[in-house]
């Protein structure tokens, strides 16, 4: 499968090294100036600051990787002991400035002239120097601008990565299939409760096809013959699709470390993975969200034979957000975490301690297929006193959970629906034990995310259908964590690996209240 698709993991921070030094044009002592001799002289100033400039330069190269950074040509901007601010100097450095997405910036001369810039220009600058990189963040902040004190260059680029998981959002257009609401999905009450403000905010963008034309084209038929659209040309599926999309499905069931579904049970689930890619390719999207209670109402699902399952997790695994339900809150934290780990995140229903408070026994005997009997007492054995436990339930699991650069991990089919239909992907989360996961959530105002991290201790559901697909992982205090999501949401994803500080400190760059567990 070839689509055009820009994902938000290969955005690139666009990055603007300048070097601000102070010439001195005469010789002289005094509180500022604590050199002597020839150190007093015009010439040396040059000499030492152009050996600083090409060791700084040099710095930022070995540095910056290319897979998250485009480095911009470097900027020397020399000023002298005048203090005065020249035009030819904002020039230099605000060269093609609308390509630049901020300013490293090494300033061992005093910091106005940089201060005037940001105030001009406004960009976010990344600030490195002697007693200067905090006065100059101080003198930015204060004036309502975006600047980050760094010790050292590995913290800049520390930094610099959560910039650009910031300018991935901006850079993320949103495929949403709606029926009813296009903000928030019938029992989806605790997503956001503004889309157009988290555009304003954000900056991520939204495109909106109504779910029963896209149903339609699904179907192999004259793409002006669609009963919701009549006469109208649209993207149904081709006989040249249908020759990928089988070959999309053989390739899934032959890699598969166990399959439990027939061919052409498959084969719609792909269908619609393969219509979606045609969609956001053809309306610049780079992320998809669909809702679940909706479209199974309208039975369209159960005529269809096909849920999103298995489209959010070959979606998440190829660098393509895609959340459940219809959840925007549960679809942006993917998108931070996507962009951070650099691995495809996990997203399910979430229950802190669901033995010793009965939820997985309640929801087995309400037949939502969770568990079998044995499964039951098999799992609390395993965990026979173990506390602090947290339940994450789904059935998206993928493929790439250790990371876009890892091989791919063994897997299983099985369907969602106990008819047969509707083709997931599941993933044997026991075999994970120890494995440390992080997972973050934002609230419905769009103002507050929530971070928390926890270990991997079992999981569940590898063989069975329905949404019974879950990890189990401890964390430090179940009851502080269950207190704090109540205010965040049902659904929070996760990552394999430890990226609380990150989180954290990119919620703060995202003007967030970070709530932590």
């Amino acid at each position: 499968m070839s689509f055009n698709i820009q994902k938000s993991i290969d955005v690139k921070l666009n990055v603007r090294p300048v070097l601000v030094d102070l010439i001195h044009e005469y010789v002289f002592e005094g509180p500022c100036r604590f050199r002597k001799g020839e150190q007093l002289e015009h010439d040396f100033d040059v000499k030492s600051y152009n050996e600083m400039y090409k060791a700084f330069v040099k710095s930022v190269k070995e540095s910056l990787s290319a897979e998250y950074f485009n480095i911009l040509e470097p900027k020397h901007i020399s000023w002298n002991e005048s203090f005065i601010i020249e035009e030819d100097m904002v020039n230099t450095m605000a060269e093609d400035i609308s390509n630049v997405d901020a300013f490293l910036i090494q300033a061992p001369g005093v910091g106005d002239f940089v201060i005037e810039f940001a105030v001009k220009f406004k960009k976010p600058m990344i600030v490195l120097g002697f007693c200067l990189n905090t006065t100059t963040t101080a003198g930015l902040t204060a004036r309502g601008l975006d600047a980050f004190p760094c010790e050292t260059m590995d913290e800049a680029v520390e930094t610099m990565k959560l910039m650009r998981v910031k300018k991935a959002l901006a850079e993320t257009k949103i495929l949403a299939f709606t029926r009813i609401n296009s903000n928030n999905a019938p029992g989806i009450y605790d997503s956001f409760l503004c889309l157009n403000d988290v555009s304003l905010k954000l900056g991520t963008r939204f495109r909106y096809v109504n779910i029963h034309e896209f149903m339609d084209q699904t179907h192999n038929v004259p793409d002006d013959s669609n009963p919701t659209t009549p006469g109208k040309h649209e993207s149904n599926i081709t006989d040249k699709d249908e020759k990928e999309i089988n070959k999309m499905v053989d390739d899934l069931i032959r890699n598969a470390a166990e399959n439990h579904m027939k061919r052409e049970n498959i084969y719609p689930s792909m269908r619609a993975h393969y219509l979606i890619y045609k969609l956001m390719e053809k309306m610049g999207c780079n992320a998809f969200t669909a809702p679940c209670f909706d479209i199974c109402a309208s039975r369209r699902f159960n005529e269809e034979r096909f849920t999103f399952c298995l489209n959010h997790s070959l979606n998440n695994e190829k660098g393509i957000p895609s959340a459940c339900e219809y959840d925007m809150c549960a679809l942006f934290s993917m998108i931070i975490l996507m962009n951070t780990a650099k691995s495809a995140p996990y997203m399910g229903n979430t229950i802190p301690n669901p033995i010793r408070t009965g939820s997985m026994q309640l929801m087995t005997e309400h037949g939502l297929g969770l568990l079998n009997s044995e499964g039951v007492f098999a799992l609390e054995k395993d965990l026979e006193g173990m506390e602090n436990l947290v339940f994450t339930f789904h059935a998206v699991p993928n493929r790439k959970l250790r990371g876009f650069d890892k091989d791919p991990s063994p897997y299983g089919l099985q369907s969602f629906a106990h008819s047969g239909w509707g083709a997931t992907v599941r993933y044997d989360f026991s075999q994970d034990k120890g494995q440390k996961i992080t997972m973050c959530r934002f609230d419905p105002t769009c103002s507050k995310l929530f971070v928390s991290s926890g270990t991997i201790v079992g999981g569940i559901g590898y063989r069975d259908k329905n949404c019974s697909e879950g990890v189990i992982f401890q964390v430090n205090d179940s009851k502080d964590f269950f207190e704090k999501i109540s205010f965040f949401g049902n659904h929070h994803p996760l990552v394999y690996g430890d990226y609380m500080d990150q989180l954290v400190k990119l919620g703060k760059m995202l003007k967030l209240e970070v709530v932590t567990s």
